[in-house]
């Protein structure tokens, strides 16, 4: 962090320093866009919630805006390629395969923790000028006016609080799912509970994992394991809420048998369970991505279940859509109405087609109904063994199936 205090004018101000938020800041200073990053959380404590234990998979197209950001090779000496994706439901034979030799790319895409991510993005952004960075930060109020936005903004060092009146001609709320500030704007959402949570931990397994990705859907839900470093797995586990603290009790032992039994002995033994975290499965939309001169992006936009690993994909795709719309502004004037509104459409099939996608495959998998089952197997062993449909396949992984200008241009 370079500045001592921000500067009272702005030309953007995001809100939020997590990945999204961080990510947008780079691809704004690589612009000369100078930009003002306010984060409610210190970013080297464990309760910073963008950079916990979780882990992302970033398909292809996303390490492409990466490298544009310039944090690409980075990338490639902490996180382990995908090298294969393997799809298949408890109790019945029909699975699916991916493999990226068949695809003719080195990787299907990489497998990072949420916490080396975010340090990769802050180490980047201490060597650009154009950004100044705050945290802890909180912005308790902001108020538009045609021109520009003014906002509190509170800073705490020990006891110390001081409070600042900050401008900008465009605010981006990159605060997350439950942004505080989203609600002060009084832009709706629309909210789906899932009424399940996701298990997650690291763990070890006896086989090596090869650099597979695994999905496997079981009558309570979906199962992910992603491959890690250091032949390390990365579990993802829908249960029942009701079902959740059963299984962050348990033992390591007896915590491992039940996942053994669910997910079969594809790599033998599980020898090692990391700590077990639980966080709830919901779906939110905005209504809008932006009013006045605030805009939301990442899970600030939107938060899908995590089945396809898309959220963090998606929210990648409004960073980059959004950086090239800032890119043309004339007159610094980037809060205007027509930017905004471009934005917007630009970004509104992708959004909705995959918020879709992503709740219909929640929904689909999880229905026990034998018809449905048997139908679920059969369309996965077609995609194992048909052409047409495993390049749609590769793709829909990749992220490539999104016709978007911006990320042809943050691949040149």
């Amino acid at each position: 962090m370079k500045s001592i205090q921000p500067k009272q004018h702005y030309p953007v101000v995001i809100v939020g320093g997590g990945m999204a938020g961080a990510s947008l800041a780079l691809a704004l200073a690589q612009q000369g866009i100078t930009c003002g990053v306010f984060e409610a959380f210190a970013l080297d404590k464990p309760s910073q919630p963008s950079f916990d234990d979780r882990t992302v998979a970033l398909s292809a197209a996303s390490l492409n805006i990466l490298k544009h950001l310039g944090v690409s090779d980075k990338l490639f000496s902490i996180a382990e390629p995908i090298q294969q994706i393997h799809v298949s439901e408890q109790g019945h034979i029909g699975f699916a395969r991916l493999k990226a030799e068949d695809c003719d790319v080195t990787a299907l895409g990489l497998v990072v923790e949420n916490w080396q991510l975010g340090r990769v993005l802050h180490e980047k952004i201490e060597h650009h000028e154009g950004i100044d960075l705050f945290a802890p930060t909180r912005v308790t109020r902001l108020e538009q006016s045609a021109q520009e936005v003014s906002l509190r903004v509170e800073t705490k060092e020990g006891d110390q609080r001081t409070e600042q009146v900050v401008t900008a001609s465009l605010v981006v709320l990159a605060d997350g799912a439950r942004s505080p500030l989203r609600k002060a704007l009084h832009i709706d959402s629309d909210v789906r509970d899932f009424e399940t949570s996701a298990i997650v931990c690291n763990l070890s397994t006896q086989r090596p994992h090869q650099g597979c990705a695994f999905e496997r859907f079981t009558p309570h839900g979906p199962l992910a394991l992603l491959p890690l470093t250091q032949n390390r797995m990365a579990l993802v586990w829908s249960k029942p809420r009701e079902d959740v603290e059963h299984y962050l009790t348990l033992s390591e032992q007896d915590f491992a048998q039940k996942l053994e039994s669910e997910f079969g002995a594809r790599l033998g033994r599980i020898t090692k369970v990391g700590k077990r975290n639980a966080f709830p499965l919901m779906q939110q939309k905005a209504e809008t991505v932006f009013r006045g001169r605030c805009v939301l992006i990442g899970n600030a936009a939107q938060s899908l279940h995590p089945i396809a690993g898309q959220g963090f994909n998606l929210g990648l795709r409004d960073v980059a859509t959004l950086s090239q719309c800032l890119h043309s502004v004339k007159d610094a004037d980037y809060g205007h109405y027509d930017v905004l509104s471009h934005y917007e459409s630009l970004r509104q099939a992708d959004r909705d087609k995959t918020v879709w996608t992503t709740e219909s495959l929640a929904r689909w998998f999880a229905n026990p109904w034998a018809p449905m089952s048997l139908t679920r197997n059969l369309l996965l062993k077609a995609l194992d063994v048909t052409p047409v449909a495993k390049e749609v396949f590769a793709q829909q992984a990749m992220g490539f199936n999104f016709n978007n200008s911006e990320l042809a241009a943050n691949d040149e």
